[in-house]
């Protein structure tokens, strides 16, 4: 879609991309698949967002040397593993530099999102929610505790990260997770970060983050390999030591 249109050259290096509704309407698909493509395309470094005036492509697709597949790519649980490893290696230290690093303003943030999704969670574990989805206000904070950094680049990869993390996240935000209760565990262990964070206790942090992975990891395993099942490949998704 998009990806083919740059690649096709309609859309050049330094040219700014139609709005959502205009891409929508070409393409004959929802303003939501069109964000989630630019959001790819953001992610990989493709295009980026200037405050106030559009979205510009600045690199053509394929050209950078690091690619981590989708989720939905991914053939094998060891695949899976892997990728989770790299979410914790990063995502530790992420939260690990963000409690030296964080301002009142970045503490403000991550509170708001906290709070917006222990009230997701609660009204979703009864009747279905509208607007922001829980697998968003997942991503909205991880992305503030990447902010809190005051890195750029850590922020541009912890988007990236999500991106790739996609059908994970819907899966444990989504109806599957609701009713396992899910979203609350998850938002537990947000919360257990944010107050290490607000703390200034950056190995208090960093263990907040590690336990909020093993239960990813965990939640993952629970899915894709549910007790009772023996997985076809020698290698199961276990939970990521701390």
């Amino acid at each position: 879609m998009l990806v083919q249109s740059i690649l096709a050259g309609h859309h050049p290096r330094g040219a700014r991309l139609p709005s959502e509704h205009a891409l929508s309407e070409r393409f004959g698909v929802s303003r939501a698949v069109v964000r989630e493509a630019i959001a790819h395309l953001k992610a990989e470094g493709v295009v980026m967002a200037r405050q106030g005036s559009g979205t510009y492509v600045i690199d053509r697709p394929g050209r950078k040397g690091f690619h981590l597949k989708n989720v939905e790519e991914v053939s094998v649980l060891e695949e899976l593993r892997h990728i989770l490893e790299l979410r914790k290696v990063f995502e530790t230290g992420v939260a690990e530099l963000a409690a030296v690093r964080r301002t009142e303003t970045d503490l403000r943030h991550l509170e708001a999102v906290v709070t917006a999704m222990d009230h997701w969670a609660q009204q979703a574990a009864h009747t279905p929610t509208e607007g922001m989805t829980g697998a968003q206000w997942d991503d909205e904070f991880h992305l503030a505790l990447a902010r809190a950094t005051h890195n750029p680049e850590i922020e541009r990869f912890q988007e990236y990260l999500g991106v790739k993390n996609a059908a994970v996240h819907r899966v444990l935000w989504g109806e599957e997770g609701r009713v396992r209760d899910w979203p609350i565990a998850a938002n537990a262990e947000h919360r257990d970060i944010l107050e290490a964070v607000r703390a200034g206790d950056p190995a208090a942090a960093r263990r907040a983050a590690e336990r909020h992975l093993e239960g990813t990891a965990e939640r993952v395993s629970e899915v894709l390999c549910p007790a009772g099942e023996t997985p076809e490949e020698p290698s199961s998704l276990e939970p990521i030591d701390g």
